[in-house]
């Protein structure tokens, strides 16, 4: 259910046409809204600050995940609307944002998406020579050398 917060007005005469809209006939929409969840990391942002080779053992500092959420417009059931375009693109906004807050609070298809990235790291890594590939939280102190 959505009702959006009538705008500042230009005028005075704006603002008092604004309220009696308002109060006549306030502005509401319901809709179901479907979407799709991309979870990934961005690879590119490994560098020499989250690798480290010694050997044929390699550590890996994963990047975050990310999450973007994709809104299904074609697949969206409108149940009740005297929204204007603009107040239902908020609406479409306001749903997308809620959506991307329940992925990214859900700590179970967080971690898939990490399990998945380190499945493919792994497989990389052991391709390319590797025997030992580790994910750590934070790379281990360098030894001293001398």
């Amino acid at each position: 259910d959505f009702s959006p917060d009538p705008r500042e007005q230009a005028t005075v005469w704006a603002s008092l046409a604004q309220w009696a809209s308002y109060t006549v006939r306030p502005p509401r929409g319901r809709a179901i809204v479907f979407a799709v969840a991309h979870l990934g990391l961005d690879l590119r942002k490994l560098d020499s600050d989250s690798l480290r080779v010694t050997g044929r053992r390699v550590e890996v500092v994963l990047p975050r995940v990310q999450t973007q959420v994709e809104l299904r417009p074609a697949e969206v059931e409108i149940i009740g609307s005297n929204l204007n375009s603009e107040q239902t693109a908020q609406l479409f906004e306001r749903a997308r944002n809620a959506f991307e807050a329940e992925v990214v609070a859900d700590k179970l298809l967080q971690e898939r998406a990490r399990e998945s990235a380190r499945q493919s790291l792994r497989s990389l890594c052991v391709g390319l020579g590797f025997s030992e590939v580790a994910f750590v939280e934070k790379l281990s102190p360098e030894p001293q050398r001398g």
